[in-house]
């Protein structure tokens, strides 16, 4: 069922404002396969999912609900995504990365870090930029 709402359109599907806390639910059901299933198509896209306005969220929930080695997949993805520096100082996409640093751990973080270090003058001069350097900050 998960497959059949989330086919190759599933960027436009998780783009209304409705349809993408369908998502978000079957996440929050935390069933293994139905999980898999929503991560294994979005996987690849959590770069570009992460700076628009709905399906943002969805990338929030992806992280929240996805086991350990899912999860570090998808922080990766964010790390190794070419529109990183634009999720970084985007208005959805800065708390998608927020919500990643809380998530991330040891060398994970480290790498996120190391990547992010270059970044830091334009960061500070967008104010979606300096929440993500904040965060960075207060992780403990």
């Amino acid at each position: 069922m998960v497959i059949m709402l989330l086919n190759a359109a599933c960027n436009v599907f998780l783009q209304n404002s409705v349809r993408n806390y369908v998502v978000q639910y079957l996440l929050e059901l935390k069933v293994a396969s139905g999980t898999d299933d929503v991560l294994d198509q979005l996987e690849g896209n959590f770069g570009y999912l992460s700076v628009q306005k709905y399906s943002s969220n969805v990338v929030e929930k992806c992280l929240e609900c996805a086991r350990e080695p899912r999860r570090i997949r998808i922080i990766s993805e964010l790390i190794n995504s070419p529109l990183l520096l634009q999720i970084l100082q985007d208005p959805y996409g800065n708390y998608v990365i927020q919500s990643a640093i809380k998530l991330c751990k040891g060398s994970l973080h480290a790498a996120f870090m190391k990547i992010i270090r270059p970044h830091i003058p334009v960061l500070r001069s967008n104010p979606y930029g300096r929440k993500v350097l904040s965060s960075f900050s207060t992780k403990k």
